[in-house]
């Protein structure tokens, strides 16, 4: 029986091979759209899912309540650690997590690895795989090292690296250490990330540091006891913070900082190691929101319901042409089971053929998917068998969507009404106008949603950030390289080059360089009698020529001055915070007998992202004497030969480090890198938008068609009674136009809605345009009326004779 039903609905499927080929068309580019971005949602949710005790590992961060203001910190003291095991009892392991790109050393052979430094617990709390070595006590010895299998193949090469030695660069001089295990690579869906790992205590300003509550510089994680929750270690720390942070709490207190609901000015917080990666607290993150991922799921299922729509239209126009086979089916005593059936069977035949298209096309399409949107999703993630199961049962949820609701229609037909031919479609064509009219609301909202990021974007890149962007090189100085060297020898090279003006260096770089390092760094002290906080950023000389900042008083920093060590430039924030109407001169008290003088005072310009307001800023002068160390070189160039100017900035810099990469890039590519979520969120918008008006075409031209062949005798009499090819087209097209209108309606506040929420994590950000739904509107309306022209003005050109003579 089940054969029989498949043979028929195939038969009838090549009797309408061109309503089949739309059908089969739009639902394999909506499956494969729908399955990429399904396996990206899946990938971003399963972020640290590969560890066993992730439910019980958290990174802590401090909550702490200023005058008017709350902030938060995820930079921990280093000697927070070993309190925490010993006074919290609900703390089983904890550990530190610190580090960068560092140079390794083995048999006169140099490579650059992420190197990061941790607690002894730390395979514990992170429990990766260990292929060899002495498990999660590895690390149990301070001479000893943790590597993963990638670089133990490259640096090895085929010997068994377990005790074998290997030297680290600590500033000056190579430490050794002995191989205590190989760890698997760690996947690329791990929040956390190494090649190798070495003792927190080896760091070369461990001693400095150790006992500091002052210095805070560190990410530090906790795994808590079983029976444990965060809630109740987040009250058990509270006896902690108030013990070694007495003397903040005193003056948050006198400066009248208010509390939260539970009385703390300054809390310890943890974030779940399962939100990390949707955590905007925590540089481990990517800033992205928890929505994204359904901002994926919905996109793909509003694609998928497009292309429904346009099966289920296709449907019920066609169950017209079919009267005459849905008659004599009833007549020879055909059950409305088996109609449904029937139907169903031809629904799924498509929707089957679409599946197997769309995994194909997906599967080819993968490499191309991965680079447009900066992914790494592959269909390896489909061996997953709950993925599959829900795969499965959205694949028959959208069959019996598409194919059932047609089927079961068509089975109510009246018989006697089929046989005369005088099927009534009035209900019908409710029906699938109002699945039209959400079909383009769909589009229209994409197209909203697009146009309005697209400006945000564009916005972001155009804005003038308060420094000069497009002729500045930044220059990351890595591990191999001598920093202070380097800026000396460069300064000395390209002094006669004319097409560069000025050259400096700063510990911290503007935007995101090649090197992928985004960071900031933050003091607080007292200024007559108030606590005062500001970032705080090193620099060499010429930085304020080299940025083209703005001073606005007093002067920068310069070599005729020998006591420049000691002053600092400050932004107007810091002005606002200060509270003086004439900062220069004044000194500000750091702490400790340190005291420095304000020598100048620059506009505000945006060191950080747009999503973040201007905050208070100070500048001071770095030196290899005070352990200041330049990681980024600032080359200003002439704007009339940029690429020239690269060009001569990499070659000299590649002779004076032949061994260092040269990784420089123009201030405008580091701002821009700072948004590449929202430039794969634009991406993937437009993506969306452009499948599923050009979906929404396809439907509509088939239901055109079929609503033309119904129509066939009615437009043969305009023609004869004198109507014009204009006068009919507009006839057929106005019924369609009405619903795209109200499509327009109905999407518009729901775009202004979402695009709203979406531009409330831009500190800087546009404002919404009503023109700009008029101009979608319009869009979507001229592309429909495209659509419907297309057959209409063939329909309107046909000689009436033999419409009339086929009726």
């Amino acid at each position: 029986m089940i054969k029989n039903y498949l043979l028929i609905a195939w038969r009838n499927l090549l009797k309408q091979k061109l309503f089949a080929a739309i059908n089969i068309v739009g639902m394999a580019v909506a499956f494969c759209a729908a399955l990429l971005l399904l396996l990206t949602a899946y990938r971003e949710w399963s972020f640290d899912k590969m560890l066993p005790n992730r439910k019980q590992v958290h990174q802590l961060y401090f909550e702490e309540h200023w005058p008017g203001r709350t902030e938060e910190n995820v930079s921990m003291p280093a000697p927070i650690a070993p309190a925490l095991q010993q006074e919290c009892p609900g703390v089983q392991y904890v550990t530190r997590y610190v580090g960068g790109n560092n140079l390794v050393q083995y048999k006169d052979q140099e490579y650059q690895y992420l190197m990061k430094y941790v607690d002894a617990d730390f395979l514990r709390v992170f429990p990766y795989p260990l292929l060899k070595g002495s498990g999660a006590d590895a690390l149990r010895q301070t001479d000893q090292v943790v590597i993963t299998e990638k670089i133990a193949n490259n640096i090895f090469k085929g010997e068994d690296p377990i005790g074998k030695t290997i030297k680290i660069k600590q500033g000056d001089n190579w430490m050794p250490v002995a191989v205590a295990a190989i760890a698997k690579d760690i996947p690329d869906n791990s929040s956390i990330e190494f090649d190798l790992l070495l003792r927190f205590e080896t760091q070369r300003d461990y001693a400095a540091t150790k006992d500091s509550w002052g210095q805070s510089s560190y990410n530090v994680f906790v795994q808590l006891n079983p029976h444990t929750t965060a809630t109740a270690f987040e009250q058990q720390s509270k006896t902690l913070v108030n013990k070694y942070y007495a003397d903040k709490i005193r003056d948050l207190k006198r400066d009248g900082a208010v509390p939260d609901a539970s009385g703390g000015l300054v809390l310890l917080k943890t974030i779940p190691l399962e939100d990390i990666r949707f955590n905007r607290i925590t540089p481990l993150s990517d800033g992205a929101s928890k929505f994204y991922p359904w901002l994926m799921v919905g996109l793909g299922l509003m694609i998928t319901l497009v292309s429904s729509i346009n099966f289920i239209n296709l449907s019920i126009a066609r169950s017209f042409t079919r009267s005459a086979e849905i008659g004599l089916r009833k007549a020879l005593g055909a059950m409305r089971n088996q109609l449904i059936i029937q139907f169903w069977s031809e629904a799924f035949i498509v929707c089957g053929i679409a599946l197997i298209f769309g995994v194909i096309l997906a599967y080819f399409l993968i490499p191309s998917f991965n680079t447009l949107f900066s992914n790494n999703v592959s269909l390896g993630i489909l061996k997953n068998v709950r993925l599959i199961v829900v795969l499965f049962l959205g694949f028959l949820g959208i069959t019996l969507v598409a194919g059932g609701y047609p089927a079961w229609l068509v089975a109510r037909f009246n018989i006697v009404q089929v046989l005369k031919g005088k099927i009534n479609m009035g209900s019908q064509s409710n029906i699938r106008n109002g699945l039209i009219i959400v079909q383009f609301a769909v589009a229209i909202l994409l197209i909203s949603c697009t146009a309005i990021a697209w400006q945000q974007l564009n916005y972001m890149h155009t804005r003038s950030l308060g420094f000069d962007k497009q002729q500045v090189i930044s220059i990351p100085v890595d591990s191999k390289t001598d920093g202070w060297k380097s800026l000396n020898l460069l300064r000395n090279r390209l002094a006669s080059t004319p097409d560069v003006l000025s050259i400096t260096a700063s510990e911290l770089n503007l935007g995101s360089g090649r090197d992928g390092h985004l960071g900031t760094s933050r003091v607080g002290f007292d200024y007559k009698g108030r606590a005062v906080k500001t970032h705080w950023l090193s620099v060499d000389y010429d930085y304020t020529k080299t940025l083209g900042l703005t001073l606005l008083g007093g002067r920068d920093f310069s070599r005729t001055y020998g006591n420049d060590s000691n002053a600092v430039v400050i932004n107007e924030k810091m002005v606002a915070q200060l509270g003086e109407k004439e900062p220069i001169g004044i000194y500000l008290d750091l702490g400790d007998g340190e005291k420095v003088q304000i020598i100048g005072v620059i506009k505000d310009y945006n060191f950080e992202s747009l999503h973040k307001n201007i905050e208070p800023l100070t500048i001071n002068m770095q030196s290899k004497e005070n352990g200041g160390y330049p990681h980024y070189i600032f080359v200003r160039v002439l704007p009339k030969n940029l690429a020239g100017a690269m060009h001569t900035v990499e070659k000299i810099w590649q002779e004076i480090n032949p061994q260092s990469a040269f990784e420089g890039s123009f201030l405008d590519e580091n701002a821009d890198r700072q948004y590449r979520r929202e430039a794969r969120f634009s991406k993937i918008f437009v993506s969306g938008a452009i499948l599923a008006i050009i979906i929404s075409c396809m439907g509509l031209f088939a239901v055109t068609l079929l609503v033309l062949t119904q129509k066939r005798k009615e437009i043969g009499i305009r023609k004869v009674l004198g109507a014009s090819v204009n006068g009919i087209v507009m006839l057929i097209a106005k019924d369609f136009i009405k619903l795209v209108a109200i499509a327009i309606f109905i999407a518009a506040p729901l775009a202004w809605f979402a695009m709203h929420q979406w531009l409330k994590g831009f500190a800087y950000r546009i404002d919404i345009q009503w023109w700009l739904f008029a101009i979608t509107g319009l869009l979507a309306m001229l592309i429909a009326f495209v659509t419907i022209s297309f057959q209409s003005v063939k329909a309107a050109l046909a000689n009436p004779v033999k419409s009339l003579h086929a009726e």
